[in-house]
């Protein structure tokens, strides 16, 4: 070898030599002054030592000592983390390595180290449990090594950030959490809650479109089906407390898939048909063809077009309807129609029968109620049980014997007449009988509220209420106000009331049309009424209210054709002392026509009055 190579290499070597021995030197009189308390002297020799080698173990360990002693004013848990921290990735040390055996003199070996960087752990954590935040816990985390406290961090840390997730009751915040800390323990709880306040804040007010909201945003939310359900409930309870044709035409054409969506169907047709009228039905049938109630309406539509039931209203309707559903029914009624049945009494029940030859009877309908009155408009009132002092219980059938109201029964029950029947209903005795008029629906036209309702005259129907009378149309409208003592019907376009006791006569539109007042009435025929001024004897005015025939008689009938019956109270021929009634057959100028087979006892002329009492 060169002896200059050889003599430099020397040199290096004894250089290294006397650095190494500063080194050693400097770092056992830092230990020796950290050992004492001597902090600053300490740090003044490991400073200088970790400049010279960074990574040294035992500088490191001697920082992290520095860093860790509660009497040093310089105590930091961070700082002497940090050292530790370098000095434990110098583990394990080489037992055979000069240096190594030097450190053991200081102290510094593979067990201190890690002893030492177990307590500042155990330090750090406790710090963090006494701040006890999520940060505190997520910095100890992140900066510390000791998986042990590390994983009971983690556990505290997740909780402390569920509790402030929670609290703040917003769903967001809960799914941040979830997101952040996947693997906590609370993550089912907060799942849960997360689910619940998601539901409950989308869903809020409580309206159909925040649940439908909710269901469109959320489709696999826990609370799908719920939302779902209260969207349907809400959505028909919009709609019905909008009780509007057009909302329900807008909810049919839009959510036909609805568990409603037949109950709808329905409301559009009670709502499209309230009134019941003739031209309801008929506009029904036209406009919504695809209700599923058009059925029903094409036969309320048939059953009010053809009220009279005869054959010619059959024909009628066939040929203005020529797409009603069920002809073979209007065929069939065709035929019943020319059928006359007459209530035929057997045994003391009453059925139908129709005259088959003058000697012979075909018995249609077999005896079978205790009361019958006539087919009128294809229509015929019954009863199978006997009436009560203060209630009946009256039905209607068809000419087949089917009742044609269901189980619709009635108190009193009137002959149909052009379409329409007056009708009661009510226990007498209990609540009082009322009447109105029903359709051949079995539809109150008239509701059932008067107290007394005549057949109609002219157009117009005497009724009381609450004890006075007055007079409605065929509508049920108030013609004439109900303020009399006693109404009797219009004839002639005349109608007498009574006020007070006191009979005068009014028009259609209520004038009154003489000022002259009777004690009894009744009604005007061929132009004259028979009247009394003293309730004993009675004559004929004409419409000026001027007798045409004067007071002479104890009972007047009405005037028919030209003539009437009176009788007048006159002496008994044969006996003496006696008196008899005599008969007379007047004209209109209150000439005998002809005298009558006289009754064998006396009458008085009573007061002409209408209506149930």
């Amino acid at each position: 070898m060169n002896k200059n190579v050889a003599s430099k290499l020397l040199l290096i070597g004894c250089f290294i030599s006397i650095q190494m021995l500063a080194f050693s030197s400097d770092l056992t009189k830092a230990f020796k002054y950290l050992n004492t308390g001597d902090y600053a002297n300490a740090q003044k020799y490991l400073l200088e030592a970790i400049t010279d080698e960074p990574d040294n173990a035992a500088a490191n360990f001697g920082l992290a000592k520095f860093y860790f002693q509660k009497d040093n004013k310089l105590y930091n848990l961070d700082s002497a983390n940090a050292f530790i921290t370098k000095a434990v990735k110098k583990t394990p040390l080489n037992p055979d390595d000069k240096q190594t055996k030097k450190y053991l003199v200081l102290g510094v070996r593979d067990y201190t180290i890690k002893s030492l960087q177990q307590d500042i752990n155990q330090a750090a954590f406790t710090v963090a449990e006494k701040q006890n935040s999520v940060e505190s816990y997520q910095f100890f985390i992140e900066h510390f090594s000791d998986s042990g406290l590390i994983n009971r961090a983690v556990d505290m840390r997740n909780q402390k950030a569920y509790i402030r997730a929670r609290a703040k009751n917003d769903p967001f915040v809960l799914d941040t959490f979830m997101k952040t800390y996947p693997h906590a323990d609370q993550i089912p709880e907060a799942k849960e809650l997360y689910e619940k306040l998601l539901y409950e804040q989308t869903t809020a007010d409580k309206t159909y479109p925040s649940y439908k909201k909710y269901i469109d945003t959320y489709p696999a939310g826990a609370f799908i089906g719920e939302a779902k359900k209260n969207y349907e409930k809400k959505l028909l309870e919009y709609y019905n407390n909008r009780h509007d044709l057009a909302g329900y035409k807008e909810f049919v054409a839009q959510y036909k898939d609805h568990p409603a969506y037949n109950n709808m169907q329905d409301s559009i047709y009670a709502i499209a048909t309230h009134n019941g009228t003739l031209q309801e039905y008929k506009d029904f049938v036209f406009n919504y063809k695809n209700n599923r109630n058009v059925h029903d309406s094409w036969l309320k539509l048939y059953a009010l077009s053809t009220g009279d039931a005869t054959e010619s209203s059959y024909r009628k309707f066939l040929d203005e309807y020529p797409d009603f559903p069920e002809k073979a029914s209007v065929f069939k009624d065709i035929e019943l129609s020319k059928q006359e049945l007459k209530p035929f009494k057997q045994n003391d029940k009453y059925g139908f029968a129709i005259q088959v030859t003058p000697d012979s009877i075909a018995l249609l309908i077999s005896p079978q109620y205790e009361e019958a009155g006539e087919f009128k408009c294809g229509l015929a009132p019954v009863r199978t049980q006997p009436c009560t002092d203060t209630k009946c219980s009256y039905f209607y059938i068809d000419k087949e014997n089917r009742k044609a109201f269901g189980e619709q029964k009635f108190n009193y029950a009137g002959e149909f007449d052009k379409g329409v029947a007056i009708a009661g209903i009510g226990d007498c005795d209990v609540d009082s009988c009322k009447y109105g008029q029903i359709n051949k629906l079995g539809k109150w036209t008239i509701a059932p509220v008067y107290d007394e309702f005549d057949e109609p005259s002219e157009g117009l129907y005497a009724v009381s209420k609450d004890g006075k009378y007055g007079f409605i149309d065929q509508q049920g409208n108030v013609v004439i106000s109900l303020k009399y003592s006693n109404a009797v019907a219009f004839s002639q376009g005349v109608a007498a009331v009574d006020l007070d006791t006191n009979w005068f006569f009014i028009d259609a539109k209520g004038k009154q049309l003489f000022f002259d007042y009777f004690h009894d009435v009744s009604n005007f025929k061929d132009s004259l009424c028979a009247v009394s001024k003293d309730g004993e004897t009675w004559g004929y005015i004409n419409f000026a209210g001027a007798f045409a025939i004067q007071p002479a008689y104890e009972d007047a009938g009405d005037f028919e054709n030209g003539s009437a019956i009176v009788s007048k109270k006159e002496k008994d021929p044969k006996h003496k002392g006696l008196y008899l009634s005599q008969r007379y057959k007047i004209d209109k100028q209150g000439k005998v026509i002809e005298k009558l087979l006289a009754p064998k006892d006396t009458s008085k002329k009573t007061k002409k009055k209408r209506g149930r009492g």
